[in-house]
């Protein structure tokens, strides 16, 4: 009676067991997407942000947005003024 108690609670205990093991995670990102929200970060101007600035300010968010802009010549790339100065580029720069 014994031998059948203990080979009852095993069974069972292997079927209980397995069931902890068959839960599903869902699959994790591949390599494409885990770029393209890189690059959409980056695009957004919430990349690169020094650690002192961390969720980083607008300020940095503008000034990346900027970098992002000029280096993949992208939102009117060559209309960025980063001095401050007027749009217009057409007047002779005065001595």
């Amino acid at each position: 009676m014994k031998l059948l108690t203990a080979f009852a609670v095993t069974a069972l205990s292997l079927s209980f067991g397995s069931a902890a093991f068959a839960q599903s995670n869902p699959p994790g990102l591949t390599h494409a997407e885990v770029m393209a929200q890189l690059q959409q970060a980056q695009a957004e101007g919430l990349v690169p942000s020094h650690d002192n600035d961390y969720p980083p300010s607008q300020a940095t968010i503008a000034r990346n947005r900027e970098i992002y802009a000029i280096q993949h010549r992208t939102d009117g790339a060559f209309e960025v003024n980063t001095a401050g100065m007027p749009g217009d580029h057409s007047a002779p720069a005065s001595n």
